[in-house]
């Protein structure tokens, strides 16, 4: 695979997580570090989560919905999708200051 030189694939595994999802990932959009790819995994969410994760309009966004497997598995997934040359992990409970990558990279 051929990896985008300075992009970070930030992986975000969620699970019923809908009353975190939108902050947690409008703080990774918000990043002022731009090349950004930020891979959400749906690990088989029997809420909202999922329809939350498809309403996100920002072309850095993919989502990955799978049957509930955890969250290492959910976590490899997104390894296995990246196409940054770094990667970050981002837990849905948690937000980033602005400045978080760019101080980082």
């Amino acid at each position: 695979m051929d990896y985008i030189q300075g992009q970070i694939s930030v992986i975000v595994p969620a699970y019923n997580v809908e009353e975190y999802i939108i902050d947690c990932v409008e703080s990774i959009c918000n990043q002022s570090y731009k090349n950004l790819e930020i891979i959400i995994i749906d690990d088989g969410s029997t809420d909202a989560t999922g329809e939350i994760c498809d309403a996100f309009d920002d072309s850095r966004i993919k989502v990955i919905h799978q049957k509930n497997q955890g969250v290492s598995v959910a976590r490899n997934t997104g390894i296995d999708q990246a196409t940054g040359e770094w990667i970050a992990f981002v837990d849905v409970d948690d937000w980033l200051e602005k400045n978080i990558f760019s101080e980082v990279m």
